[in-house]
């Protein structure tokens, strides 16, 4: 375990050259954005650089601005987005709650956030409001011993595919790890601790024992009304547990690094595809957090749709890069042309009555309507019989979501064929191997 954990260290501790290099780059950053903004903001640096719990070889640099209640969200955006096109490489504006800028400065990626300077973060304005006290808090109660423990926590969530709060994850967040790392002090605590995690799991830093709509909480001590842990999926936290159980009975390098999949040679994987019907698109410039629950709801309500046609959906995806897709895997792309149709039970007369007469002379019952187990049945004609023309009938009925929807002029039905392009996703998914078995 200790060679194990040590060699870990090795590659994911900065250097005190690598964290010199850093510290002056971040003061060069503050010093331009401080030069441009305006006298009644304040910029601050935030997120793992800020608290000294960045992993080398992946990091980004946040700053934040923190405006005065009296700057609307436009007039901060503006300012911020100024801001970064002057000072960053290959500037993108960002949208989440506040529109945001995104570059890179000396090779490092740049984030310039703005949010409302609030005198407590209960008092918040928008949700980024909090950050800055996310990074105090943590800076004033995580000890210097105990950073390369959060380093190690964030590694192995990484290794488990289990890091990051974005919709796209649904994961632990870095400062999520952090806290982890301040109740139970230290990694294999942390572990140790997750093996006691069954039904209603409530944490807090000050013994504050406050309920959310979640089974897992971890209330935020800088504002007790928020779970911090609200963004975890139930299947993240089973794996985490898992992962955890499985690490202290037989620790591995591969929980930290673990392998990629298995390669799946294209063939094969158009058999696997065969049976998918779905979307294909080219990703929107809209944020991960916003796209990504869109397209989980595009994929839930195609599903849905195609359910109430007598398809059987067995599994969804969804993915983005260059482009996006949802999709579903069906039992059969096909399915027969006719279908029995059940009637009342024989005792309900009347309900039987008019059941025959309705049937009788309707156009798509293939058979005179007929008793049998104590029913009345008739055989119908099914009218979709084919996966990809009920969603081409049925198309602009679907609800995508907001964002989506305002697209369908540009998206295509599409089977295994085109799916096969977002290779790198679907040998994560066809994996039947945790990442530390591979």
């Amino acid at each position: 375990m200790k060679e194990i954990i040590d060699e870990v260290l090795k590659k994911i501790v900065p250097t005190p050259e690598e964290e010199k290099k850093l510290r002056e780059i971040v003061g060069e950053i503050k010093r331009e954005i401080d030069e441009r903004k305006p006298s009644a903001a304040e910029s601050m640096l935030v997120g793992s650089v800020a608290k000294g719990t960045w992993l080398k070889n992946s990091l980004d640099i946040d700053f934040f601005l923190l405006f005065p209640p009296s700057y609307t969200k436009e007039e901060m955006a503006e300012n911020v987005i100024s801001i970064g096109k002057e000072i960053l490489k290959d500037a993108i504006v960002q949208y989440a709650e506040h529109p945001y800028i995104r570059g890179y400065y000396a090779g490092y990626e740049v984030d310039i956030v703005p949010c409302y300077k609030v005198k407590k973060a209960s008092e918040k304005i928008s949700a980024v409001d909090r950050t800055p006290f996310h990074t105090k808090y943590v800076i004033e109660h995580l000890g210097k011993e105990a950073k390369n423990e959060v380093r190690l926590l964030k590694q192995f969530l990484k290794g488990i595919g289990c890091y990051g709060a974005e919709a796209k994850i649904g994961g632990f967040s870095g400062y999520l790890a952090e806290l982890l790392i301040i109740k139970f002090g230290s990694f294999l605590n942390v572990l140790k601790e997750a093996q006691n995690w069954k039904g209603k799991v409530i944490l807090s830093l000050d013994g504050i024992k406050k309920n959310f709509p979640e089974n897992f909480v971890f209330v935020d001590p800088v504002d007790e009304n928020r779970n911090v842990a609200a963004a975890l999926s139930p299947e993240k936290l089973q794996l985490f547990m898992v992962a955890s159980s499985q690490f202290l009975k037989k620790p591995s390098m591969k929980f930290f690094f673990p392998n990629p999949p298995p390669s799946i040679h294209s063939e094969e994987l158009l058999k696997k595809l065969s049976n998918f019907v779905g979307i294909c698109f080219k990703k929107p410039s809209i944020a991960d957090d916003i796209l990504y629950p869109q397209l989980r709801k595009a994929a839930n309500n195609v599903a849905t749709l195609l359910q109430q046609y007598d398809f059987k959906p067995l599994r969804k995806a969804w993915h983005a890069n260059k482009y996006a897709f949802f999709a579903v895997e069906l039992e059969s792309i096909t399915i027969e042309e006719t279908k029995l149709h059940m009637g009342p039970p024989l005792h309900e007369k009347k309900h039987v009555k008019s059941f025959i007469n309705k049937w009788k002379a309707a156009e798509e019952a293939v058979s005179e309507p007929f008793f049998e187990k104590g029913r009345v049945w008739v055989k119908i004609k099914r009218k979709y019989t084919n996966a990809f023309h009920l969603l081409e009938e049925k198309f602009d009925e679907i609800n995508f979501g907001k964002n989506l929807n305002e697209m369908k002029a540009e998206m295509k039905i599409c089977g295994g064929k085109d799916l096969i392009k977002f290779k790198e996703y679907w040998e994560e998914f066809f994996c039947e191997k945790y990442p530390w078995e591979r």
